[in-house]
């Protein structure tokens, strides 16, 4: 009786139990399905649907009312430095896009000729939404080709890999109106801006503001954020040396860039005390470069320009010169007709003297013939240094040295006193205004004592 009674409490046991499991079992079941339900989509219809966005978003800058977008491409080659290019696209419902460009390694002879060509892309649902230009394109697959750039298409370039450039562009995100992609195989970064004019028009403004900004003589710019200073070097090469000193610097690091009409746009930000960069703006005075927080500053070294002239000279405008200055230059004159009745004094500035024992400092050029088609210059040292940014000091003592042409002439007349004492005149500390902030060609010097201004060309 105790074994029946037994065995009825394990088969109730039993079956309590079995109750048991399959309350949990419904209850996770039922909870599992209530976090999938959390969402109104599965996953793969939620990436088709933001599939659908992008490519609405990048059909819709393409009507007949706007002007497409300008692509910032950059490539990731280790074996070359390359710029950033400026490509242009207009993408349509039918997956086909026009691509239009003038850089470098455009073929058939049409390097740095304005070209435009018509193939297919799709956007694809792989790790994330890809960007597939899926046919050849003249003006894009040239950086994906397997080739040399400097022999295209001719070499193979090591391992196959050509330019390292894209054609599929994984989305990274949305900034504002632009679409940042990265390149799927060598993950160079690639921008979409909207484009605010005719292609055509982009390209022109564009150099227009390249060559205002740069140039084959002033290379290197400071680059500021409150009280630190350092530098780029070759901006107008596109590809950028950024540095803690322009000479000899250490650790440079290199960053590729775009220009833009209004300035030019870096590949990869970088910071100066912290704070970063990656886009600088030319400011409405046109005097310098701004970020695009508006705190970091690029100045062209035209200051150094100046103030360190090694190959020219900057004449002074004579009319400015106080009633003291022009009465030496007079006495300069005379003592130069003593010493050949052909010489008259031309100009006097700033700059290097030509001749034996050049010297740099005040530079006096004479006509040497009575027709003023040919002249010499005579030279006095001074030292010009730059005390702070936009700044010329002008120092004088009577140790300075003469170069040879002076000399001749000092030993047969008394010209190198006068010019003595005029070099004397000069001394002191002078704010810079220049004509241009990128390349001067003349400029304006105010006394920061004293009401002494100079106009130098």
């Amino acid at each position: 009786m105790i074994k029946n009674i037994m065995n009825h409490k394990g088969v109730l046991g039993l079956l309590l139990f079995c109750a048991l499991c399959t309350s949990l079992f419904t209850f996770t079941a039922c909870s599992r399905f209530v976090e999938d339900d959390l969402f109104d989509e599965s996953a793969a219809l939620r990436i088709e649907h933001f599939n659908e966005q992008l490519q609405t978003r990048l059909v819709a800058q393409s009507n007949e009312e706007k002007y497409g977008w300008v692509i910032h491409y950059f490539v990731n080659s280790d074996d070359y430095d390359f710029e950033g290019f400026n490509l242009f696209g207009r993408f349509y419902e039918d997956n086909k896009v026009t691509l239009a460009g003038n850089h470098r390694f455009l073929r058939d002879g049409r390097a740095n000729k304005y070209t435009e060509f018509t193939s297919l892309y799709e956007v694809l649902s792989e790790e994330g939404p890809v960007l597939a230009f899926n046919s050849w394109n003249d003006i894009l697959t040239v950086f994906v080709d397997p080739v040399d750039p400097s022999a295209a298409p001719g070499n193979i370039i090591k391992d196959g890999e050509g330019m390292k450039g894209d054609q599929n562009l994984v989305f990274r995100d949305f900034m504002d109106e632009s679409i940042v992609f990265y390149g799927e195989r060598h993950s160079a970064e690639v921008r979409f801006v909207p484009c605010d004019r005719p292609w055509e028009t982009y390209i022109e403004d564009t150099e227009t503001t390249k060559n205002y900004i740069t140039n084959s003589t002033i290379t290197s710019y400071y680059v500021v954020y409150d009280t630190d200073t350092l530098y780029f070097k070759n901006l107008r090469s596109g590809v950028v040396t950024y540095c803690e000193r322009v000479n000899d610097p250490l650790f440079p690091t290199t960053l590729s860039c775009v220009f833009t009409p209004n300035g030019f746009f870096l590949q990869h930000d970088d910071n100066i005390g912290g704070v970063y960069f990656q886009e600088f703006f030319l400011t409405p005075d046109k005097t310098r470069l701004i970020s695009e927080n508006d705190s970091v500053q690029v100045i062209a070294t035209w200051d150094n320009y100046i103030v360190n002239a090694r190959n020219t000279v900057w004449n002074f405008d004579q009319d400015k010169f106080t009633d003291e200055q022009k009465s030496l230059l007079e006495q300069i004159d005379a003592e130069a007709k003593v010493f050949n009745k052909n010489y008259s004094l031309a100009q006097v500035g700033l700059g290097r003297s030509s001749g034996s024992g050049a010297v740099k400092g005040l530079v006096f050029t004479f006509y040497v013939n009575t027709a003023h088609s040919k002249t010499n210059t005579a030279g006095l040292s001074l030292t010009t240094t730059r005390p702070a940014f936009g700044q010329m000091q002008i120092s004088y003592s009577d140790e300075e040295k003469t170069d040879r042409n002076l000399t001749t002439m000092g030993a047969k007349c008394n010209i190198e006193a006068f010019v003595r004492q005029f070099a004397a005149t000069l001394s002191g500390t002078y704010d810079i205004v220049p004509n241009h902030y990128f390349l001067p060609t003349g400029c304006e010097l105010h006394a920061v004592e004293g009401n002494r201004d100079y106009i130098l060309k």
